[in-house]
């Protein structure tokens, strides 16, 4: 069976602004314990993300390539992780996540 796929800009190294940024399909992740799984309605590129992309934070958020950038999530909890008791599936959510990282056309904290 093939893997499901998501909607993913990400960028391959520090440097490049906006022209360095590719959309992409990657696989959808699944949540491991502790985490949730988004399905993203609304997400922003905003100032940490494009400082990082710029390298300008990375003795603070060191990233390994390719990266997704992804730090402003709005969306609906689509799967939960095993220990997870504060979300369930279902439930709408906005936040602004400390560190980005990958998830389902969305991120996972």
């Amino acid at each position: 069976m093939a893997a499901k796929l998501m909607h993913a800009v990400q960028y391959d190294k520090y440097g490049g602004g906006a022209a360095g940024l590719k959309h992409v399909e990657v696989p959808v992740p699944s949540p491991k314990k502790d985490e949730i799984l988004l399905k993203l309605e609304a997400t922003s590129i905003n100032p940490v993300d494009w400082k990082i992309q710029k390298g300008i934070l990375r003795p603070i958020f060191p990233r390994r390539f390719p990266f997704i950038p992804c730090t402003d999530v709005a969306g609906e909890v689509v799967e939960v992780g095993p220990g997870v008791k504060n979300f369930q599936t279902g439930d709408k959510v906005v936040a602004h996540l400390s560190h980005p990282v990958l998830a389902f056309g969305s991120c996972k904290p």
